[in-house]
């Protein structure tokens, strides 16, 4: 709001000039002054005002008048032209009032009427009131108008002034027919009937309401030539950099415009919204003197040719950006396909261009916020469009870089109460987001000459992208670097076709406008991208694939499946729904040699069998693996899956490490230990029987034979084990046993000794993460928590709190502030933060582990989180520190598969059947006594009784 206190810097932004207190500036011959002395507004000579009460200080509002008065002179109206406080009947309850403002035309004719009002501001909010009640019954400004009949305008006005700048804003109405528009449906009345007819105010306010569906324009007051509002075209100089309160209001509006329509279908009301995006992008870059997606008035607009400019940017924007031809027929197509027509060219043309209308706008479209499949649902959906245009008119996409920020903020708040996941989605809170890309040693990424080449094969709506160029872009503030050379090298695959276009309006709302969205199947080769998606090409991958998706090998060629190595190992495509698996294999492909890769996937990646052991051979042998951290339940919205995220770098492909330690292990094998002197790789056999607790002298004696099992090691603990296993094979009668036996062990040694050498390999200790298991540490390790209350769903940051902001803005705001030990959202570099730690395990520097983070960080030897000791070696990788137990007992060890006992289910025990014994019984928290007399007894049967726990046996 304008008032006394900011008024003099108002003035100062306005260029007017200062002496002794006295503000004063000259337009084309014509004066303004204010004498703050005697707190007076002076105006031009010539300007006619019926009363003095505008010309001082004693409103506020009287501040706006004058900003007004200043920006119509400036325009190029005179002060003959400008009337105030004109009196009339008719006005505040239709007793008589005074218009604020009325601007004449040349013959002394009214041509606008302009009613002041004071700026929102939470405290007062007169403008919002003095709109509403013009949309419930007309206002004070039909009522002028009932007056002044001839008037082309009525305007409510209002001025702010708010980080040291004036703002304008303003509803002008159109007392003008537009014939066009009437022409389609002969029901509607027009002003010129009330006109001819002597209608009351109502009646004016009734076609407003009824026939332009009080339509009005924010635009064009004083942009436009004197006498000629609203005719300029808007152009870009005429849209405004958005801010915090832009991006509360857009919401608020947006949210009111589906209240007010019934719009229900979120997910729909997004897209359509993202398609209206899409078409102002290309708008901006297009069409920048002469923009399309803006509502001109109900004066010289109709909502055909609204949809049709879109549906035209539309078409251009899905080839320009996604490579998609839409199919878009104009007008002037269909006229000039009648050019050679000979016969009843007229009436024929006319048919054919009703038929095109029904067909071109009486059905769903990109722009159908309600269901459409009539002439009338066009008109209700039409509505709402150019609502929505409205809305969004004034925002300026393309502009400084301050404002991107916001954009993408605005967007954000949009995207998050507009999509919802679907098979296989879990998408990743923003949080989530921050922390994986600022754990990455980015630094270095950026450091070679050419810019790195990054990917999400599966981006969704491209946070992880938008994030990453967020995140390089002070990193490369001072290197004198080209930013968008880097912004190019940025490719984000969805195959959601949806999803892609949000990525993409994403990505051009924050500045980022290079970035390449990919409509396709990541794991389908595509051949239009070529080069680009080139394997081997990519120094940084970051995604979190979808997981669980049965039949999705049904949508992929016979020749893109056989480039996975997994896909041998599928009895049945129909059924098996593992892909993340496959997107696995996939950034094995992607990535050149040191190329690193964070990657969310379920938990059950590291320990699920079948396809899942082929799926971790792919990491161990072609991946270091730098750090894990798990998230269990409550990260992902409302979704109970646990997730591991992998930190990776790729290995080098030469040598290729796995194939020499196969070839190494062959050569013991065989007895061959003469290279060992060559390699530097012999002293992995001594650790490999250290750790699994072999002589080396009785392994090499094993390693070595070749007829039958020396003697040591098969005493050894395991050995024994795998005799059992041995044991449970089907062979020939003629088969040699003791062979095949010797056969069978070094097969599962040889594959032990190979992953032991891989892990061993790998450059550092594996850092992993653990979230807590009680839920009240769990929203404090993440810093936010999910809320199902009807009307605040969604993620809620732990800071968050309430008032009149949007829920959404909101949540922008409080991730900038959460707590958090993954990371500082103020400072990305916090050394008190795992991101840090993940950060400088990337760089194999020494990582020290504060104490305040041990409760979820430790640092584990990757050998240490394979199991060597079974027998079934499937390759899990534990993230448990595994300790080994050794019990001293009396007894001999025996394991629980030997135990002498039937286990079964027993009958419910009660207090009155207990008897006083030497074991103790637990139950529900009460302890009973039972006594096992006969050992004998216990050893054949062991009674297991339901909500008992056995103590102290």
């Amino acid at each position: 709001m304008i008032t006394r206190s900011n008024f003099p810097e108002l003035l100062s932004s306005l260029d007017f000039s200062q002496t002794n207190k006295i503000y004063y500036k000259t337009i084309n011959s014509y004066e303004l002054k204010s004498i703050f002395a005697n707190e007076k507004l002076i105006y031009p000579e010539g300007l006619k005002a019926q009363r003095d009460t505008t010309k001082n200080f004693s409103a506020p509002e009287n501040f706006v008048v004058f900003e007004c008065v200043h920006n119509l002179l400036q325009s190029g109206y005179k002060p003959e032209h400008i009337v105030l406080e004109q009196g009339m009947p008719g006005g505040h309850g239709d007793t008589g009032g005074f218009c604020d403002i009325i601007v004449q035309d040349n013959d002394g004719v009214e041509y606008l009427l302009i009613e002041c009002k004071t700026a929102d501001d939470g405290k007062s909010r007169e403008f919002s009131k003095a709109w509403a009640k013009m949309l419930k019954n007309g206002g004070q400004l039909f009522n002028y108008f009932n007056t002044y009949r001839r008037a082309k305008w009525l305007c409510l006005y209002c001025s702010d002034f708010r980080n040291d700048k004036v703002e304008s804003i303003y509803h002008l109405i159109s007392m003008t027919d537009n014939n066009d528009f009437l022409k389609n449906n002969d029901k509607l009345q027009s002003f010129a009937q009330i006109q001819a007819e002597n209608g009351a105010k109502v009646d004016y306010f009734n076609v407003w309401t009824d026939t332009y569906q009080q339509d009005f324009i924010t635009h064009n007051l004083f942009e436009s030539e004197i006498f000629k509002v609203g005719n300029r075209p808007y152009n870009v100089n005429d849209l405004k950099i958005v801010d915090n309160d832009t991006i509360q209001k857009k919401y608020h509006q947006f949210a009111t415009i589906m209240r007010q329509h019934n719009v229900s279908a979120r997910e729909n009301a997004f897209d359509k919204l993202v398609n209206i995006f899409l078409c102002k992008v290309v708008d901006e870059k297009a069409n920048p003197e002469n923009l399309k997606v803006y509502w001109k008035g109900a004066a010289s607009d109709n909502h055909y040719d609204l949809q049709d400019r879109l549906q035209q940017l539309y078409k251009i924007g899905m080839k320009d950006f996604l490579g998609e031809e839409v199919t878009y027929i104009s007008e002037e197509e269909i006229n000039n396909a009648f050019h050679l027509f000979k016969n009843k060219k007229d009436e024929t043309k006319r048919t054919v261009l009703e038929y095109f209308t029904q067909l071109k706008f009486y059905s769903n479209n990109p722009f159908a916020f309600l269901d459409v499949h009539n002439e009338k649902l066009f008109f209700q959906n039409a509505v709402i469009l150019k609502e929505i245009v409205q809305m969004l008119q004034d925002i300026k996409l393309k502009s400084e870089e301050e404002q991107h920020q916001f954009l993408g903020d605005l967007f954000e708040g949009f995207l998050d109460q507009g999509v919802k996941q679907s098979e296989g989605q879990f998408f990743t809170p923003m949080p989530i987001v921050k922390f994986l890309i600022s754990s990455l040693p980015l630094e270095q990424v950026l450091q070679n000459k050419n810019a790195p080449k990054v990917i999400d094969y599966a981006c969704g709506a491209g946070h992880f992208l938008t994030e990453y160029a967020s995140q390089i872009k002070p990193l490369l503030k001072d290197s004198g670097r080209n930013l968008s050379e880097f912004y190019q090298k940025i490719y984000g695959i969805e195959k959601e076709y949806r999803l892609s276009k949000v990525a993409k309006v994403s990505a051009f709302m924050y500045g980022q406008d290079e970035m390449n969205i990919i409509y396709a199947d990541a794991l389908a080769q595509n051949q239009e991208q070529g080069k680009a998606l080139q394997d081997g090409s990519f120094s940084l991958l970051v995604a979190n694939p979808p997981y669980s998706v049965k039949g999705f090998l049904s949508t992929i060629f016979d020749e893109d499946k056989a480039k996975f190595t997994l896909y041998e190992n599928i009895d049945n495509e129909e059924t098996f729904n593992s892909i993340e698996t496959f997107f696995i294999e996939k950034a094995k492909q992607l990535l050149h040699a040191e190329g690193i890769a964070v990657i969310v996937l379920p938990s059950s990646i590291l320990t699920n069998g079948n396809i899942y052991i082929k799926c971790r051979e792919i990491l161990l042998q072609h991946f270091d693996l730098v750090a894990i951290a798990e998230f269990g339940s409550g990260t992902f919205s409302k979704t109970g899956t646990n997730t591991a995220t992998l930190f990776l770098r790729r290995k080098q492909a030469t040598p290729n490490l796995s194939e020499h330690y196969k070839n190494r292990i062959e050569q013991w094998q065989s007895g061959n230990f003469g290279f060992d002197g060559l390699f530097e790789d012999h002293h992995l056999l001594q650790s490999y029987c250290n750790h699994c607790g072999f002589n080396l002298d009785d392994y090499k004696a094993f390693l070595s034979a070749i007829e039958e099992m020396p003697l040591a090691i098969a005493e050894t603990e395991l050995f024994q084990e795998y005799r059992k296993a041995f044991e449970k094979r089907k062979f020939a009668k003629s088969a040699n046993l003791a062979k095949e036996w010797l056969k069978f062990a070094k097969a599962i040694e040889a594959d032990k000794m190979q992953f032991f050498m891989l892990a061993q390999n790998n450059p550092q200790d594996v850092l992993v993460v653990k979230m807590p298991a009680d839920n009240k540490e769990k929203k404090a390790f993440l810093g936010y928590e999910w809320s199902s209350a009807k009307g605040s769903e969604g993620i809620k940051y732990l800071n968050q709190t309430s008032g009149d902001e949007d829920d959404s803005l909101a949540k922008l705001k409080g991730i900038n502030q959460i707590q958090t030990p993954l990371f500082n959202p103020q400072n990305l570099f916090d050394e008190t933060k795992i991101n840090n730690l993940i950060r400088q395990n990337f760089n194999q520097k020494k990582v020290e582990i504060p104490q305040t983070l041990t409760n979820y960080v430790s640092l584990l030897p990757l050998t240490q989180m394979l199991d060597f000791s079974r027998v079934d070696f499937d390759k899990s990788i534990r993230t448990n520190v595994q300790k080994k137990i050794k019990v001293l007992s009396k007894y001999p060890i025996i394991a629980l598969e030997e135990f002498p006992a039937e286990i079964k289910k027993g009958k419910s025990i009660t207090a009155k059947n207990a008897i006083v014994g030497d074991y103790k019984v637990v139950r529900g928290g009460k302890t009973l006594l039972i006594c096992i007399m006969n050992l004998t007894v216990w050893k054949t049967q062991l009674l297991l009784v339901p909500q008992v726990q056995m103590q102290d046996l």
